[in-house]
C-alpha cells in the first residue's frame, strides 16, 4: 500500500501515498508502469520550501540517485544505500518492475535511538477557565485528548522512550499517564520546580541522549509522522532542526510598492504568507549539552547558541495537517474540524 506514483501524479498526491505506505520513499513510474525513479518524503519537503506548489507533476522532483536495489542485492549494499539516503526501505526493482521493499531493519541496520521530550509545563492561561481544573494538555479533541494522541504517535513512529517535562498539575499526569506502556511508550517525568521555558527543561534529562532528540509542545495536534522529521533531520545533517508551518496574514489594504517616494504599483489587499515556528524540534545531543542546568532558556535562545557555534539549523516543513491549540478560538477550530467527522 503506499507504493508507487505516476510520473504525471501530483507530488501532494505522492506525499499521502507515502503517508498511506508509512516508508517515507515512493516509486515513480510512467505510463506503461516501468519504474523511472523515486521520490522521498524529504526530497518533496525540500521542494516545498523551495516554493514548489503541491500541484507540481512528480516527474519534476524525480531524484537522480533513486533508492532502488537489484533482487538478491547483499545485504551490506542495501544497508549502505539506505543509511546514506537515512530512509527506512528501498525499491527491489528488476528490469524496470517493481517488486517490493528491502528495509533497513531487515538487513541489519539501525539508527541511532530516538528519544522525544514532551513539554507540558505550561499554564495554559490564555484558556483559562478550562485549564484551571485540568492542564491543557487533557482538553479532548476529537476521539481523545491532545497529549494521549501524541503519545500514540509517537509509538507509531518507533519513538518508545519518552520524556514528559511537567510543572503546573503535575499529579494529574502521573495519574492518569503512568509509565505510558498503555500507550505504548516508556514514560518517565521530569519535574520542573520552576518555570524553564521550552528549552530549559532539556537540562534535566537524567543523561546525556545517545541519538537525536524530538522535541514538541504538548498543544498541538498534527497528522505527522514524527519519524519523517527524524529522517529529514539526518538528511540534512543539522545540528538542529525546527519544525514549521505556514501562516496566513490578510492585509486589509493596498499596499504600495515604493522606490523611494514614487509609487511603483499597488497590490490590493494582499495574503502574506511565512514560515512559522511550530513547536516540534529534533536536535543532535551535542546541542542538548548547550542548555544551561535548572535555567530559564528558550528555543529561540538555543537556535542562536546553535549558530553561534557554526552549525546548522534546518526547516522542516510541516505539509500535513497542523493545529496549534493556544487560544480559544484555535481550540474552537480544532474541536469543528474533528466535529466534521475529520480524524488525523
Amino acid at each position: 500500500m503506499g507504493l508507487t506514483v505516476r510520473h504525471d501524479d501530483q507530488v501532494g498526491d505522492a506525499l499521502a501515498q507515502m503517508q498511506l505506505g508509512g516508508n517515507g520513499i515512493a516509486v515513480v513510474t510512467d505510463d506503461q508502469g516501468r519504474v523511472v525513479g523515486t521520490v522521498s518524503d524529504g526530497d518533496i519537503r525540500r521542494a516545498a520550501l523551495a516554493g514548489m506548489d503541491m500541484a507540481t507533476p512528480v516527474a519534476d522532483i524525480v531524484g537522480d540517485e533513486p533508492v532502488v536495489v537489484a533482487p538478491g542485492a547483499p545485504d551490506d549494499e542495501v544497508r549502505r544505500l539506505l543509511e546514506r539516503c537515512h530512509l527506512p526501505a528501498a525499491a527491489v526493482v528488476d528490469d524496470g518492475r517493481l517488486l517490493g521493499l528491502r528495509h533497513l531493519s531487515d538487513v541489519g541496520g539501525e539508527h541511532p535511538s530516538t528519544i522525544a521530550v514532551i513539554l507540558a509545563g505550561g499554564r495554559g492561561q490564555r484558556l483559562r477557565p478550562l485549564t484551571d481544573k485540568v492542564p491543557k494538555p487533557f482538553l479532548t479533541v476529537g476521539r481523545t485528548t491532545i497529549i494521549e494522541r501524541l503519545l500514540e504517535q509517537l509509538s507509531s513512529a518507533g519513538i518508545t522512550d519518552v520524556y514528559l517535562a511537567v510543572n503546573y498539575k503535575a499529579e494529574v499526569f502521573e495519574q492518569r499517564l503512568g509509565d505510558g506502556q498503555g500507550y505504548g511508550v516508556n514514560l518517565t517525568y521530569l519535574r520542573e520546580h520552576k518555570r524553564l521555558d521550552t528549552a530549559g527543561p532539556l537540562s534535566l534529562l537524567p543523561e546525556r541522549p545517545q541519538g537525536p532528540v524530538l522535541v514538541m509542545n504538548a498543544d498541538q495536534v498534527t497528522a505527522l509522522n514524527f519519524s519523517r522529521l527524524v529522517d529529514f533531520h539526518h538528511q540534512q545533517a543539522a545540528a538542529m532542526t525546527v519544525g514549521a508551518f505556514v501562516h496566513e496574514v490578510a492585509i486589509p489594504y493596498g499596499v504600495l510598492r515604493l522606490d523611494g517616494g514614487s509609487v511603483l504599483g499597488i497590490d490590493e489587499k494582499p495574503t502574506l504568507r511565512h514560515q512559522c515556528n511550530a513547536g516540534i524540534y529534533a536536535l543532535e545531543p551535542d546541542v542538548v549539552e548547550l542548555v544551561p542546568r535548572n535555567t530559564f532558556f528558550g528555543m529561540p535562545s538555543l537556535a542562536e547558541a546553535v549558530l553561534l557555534a557554526g552549525n546548522q539549523v534546518a526547516a522542516f516543513p510541516i505539509l500535513e495537517k497542523f493545529i496549534d491549540i493556544g487560544t480559544p478560538e484555535e481550540l474552537e477550530a480544532a474541536l469543528l474540524y474533528f466535529a466534521t467527522g475529520e480524524e488525523m
